[in-house]
């Protein structure tokens, strides 16, 4: 079942953000802006959902449903970040990377695409692979996602790296790589800022790349320097050689 919200627009002078359709209204569907109807109603063989730029989410269609469990219903007139809930392949959330394409396309400027781990109603999560494309009107900004099961492909690339594991020739370079009793346990995204700094690169280079707010990128420069046990980034740096972090 596919709903959307009510778009309503008094005169060429005055046009409103869309309108939750009122109960009663024939078969609960209102009328998409036309820029944002024809991406929506293009034939694809991805999942659909549509966001208007109050953040509330006026198209889910019935792919959707099916890759969810979320009736069309229950998440048209729901702002996105209380309907979709997950993690992205960095370990940041759903919501956060959803919020930093809101900002992008707002600004006119392209959308990377990413994978995430959604919760679904059938129990567990899924993987996803999403695509977003900004549509400027007069009300603002609407975000027409793209989505595609990507749960396979993470499956088999999961198997990959397990077999990886078991090979003999990964346990025979791993036995003759040098052991660090002070390496710290590390997350994915502090390796990668880590990095980054080994690289040379300062907060600002980062945040672009990661797309990321500069205070989130100096959040984890600090906890970084923390697990590190350092009081600089030229410290941090040199323990994270010693203990054979930047080896790899």
């Amino acid at each position: 079942m596919e709903k959307t919200l009510n778009a309503r627009t008094e005169d060429r002078t005055e046009t409103t953000v869309p309108l939750l359709a009122k109960e009663g209204h024939e078969n609960g569907a209102g009328v998409l802006p036309p820029v944002v109807e024809g991406f929506v109603g293009a034939r694809t063989m991805d999942a659909v959902f549509a966001v208007a730029p109050d953040h509330r989410i006026l198209y889910w269609d019935s792919r959707m449903e099916s890759l969810t469990g979320i009736l069309a219903e229950e998440a048209v007139g729901m702002p996105f970040y209380e309907v979709l809930v997950g993690e992205c392949e960095d370990g940041g959330s759903f919501s956060a990377r959803a919020w930093a394409a809101t900002r992008l396309g707002r600004d006119g400027q392209p959308i990377p695409g990413y994978d995430a781990r959604i919760e679904t109603r059938m129990g567990g999560g899924r993987w996803i692979g999403v695509s977003v494309l900004g549509l400027d009107t007069k009300a603002g900004t609407y975000l027409v996602h793209l989505v595609r099961d990507a749960q396979r492909a993470h499956d088999t690339l999961e198997m990959a790296r397990g077999l990886l594991r078991l090979s003999p020739r990964e346990e025979t370079a791993t036995a003759a790589r040098p052991k660090h009793r002070d390496a710290p346990e590390l997350t994915p995204r502090q390796r990668e800022v880590l990095g980054m700094l080994a690289d040379g690169k300062g907060v600002k280079e980062i945040r672009r790349e990661l797309y990321l707010s500069q205070a989130t990128v100096r959040n984890h420069v600090r906890s970084l320097l923390q697990a590190l046990g350092a009081h600089s980034q030229l410290e941090a740096l040199a323990k994270a050689r010693k203990a054979g972090l930047l080896d790899e």
